[in-house]
């Protein structure tokens, strides 16, 4: 029996971006689309756990800073309710990794980027897993 190929709707990711920078979040959902994902904003900490009590996410980019919670509590509050589903984490900063921000929010996400975000990186985030 031969494998059914994948279709490109079961390699679409849906995404939740959380950032307080509107622009800087409506460009990386822009550019999440055109790489033929799905991706959806959050302005604050509140409305990224509405959206995630709401849709299942398969990545969440959150920044660190954000005005009403930190970011490293959104992301384990994104873990305590993923429910053993995989769930890609990824801290967005100004703030390098190894900046007291950065170093201290790090156990609670899988990997980092740094603002401005490397599109090339995000790209790598996004792509399928290699089969063997």
């Amino acid at each position: 029996m031969t494998p059914t190929p994948t279709s490109r709707e079961d390699l679409r990711l849906n995404v939740l971006i959380v950032d307080d920078n509107a622009s800087a979040a409506e460009l990386l959902q822009e550019l999440i689309v055109l790489q033929d994902h799905q991706a959806r904003c959050a302005l604050t900490a509140q409305e990224a756990i509405d959206a995630f009590a709401q849709e299942h996410f398969d990545i969440a980019l959150v920044d660190l800073t954000l005005p009403d919670r930190p970011g490293a509590e959104v992301a384990q509050h994104f873990r305590s309710q993923a429910a053993g589903r995989p769930l890609l984490l990824v801290a967005i900063s100004g703030y390098g990794a190894g900046d007291a921000t950065g170093a201290q929010a790090m156990p609670f996400f899988d990997h980092y980027l740094q603002k401005p975000i490397d599109f090339d990186a995000l790209d790598r985030l996004l792509a399928p897993p290699a089969t063997a």
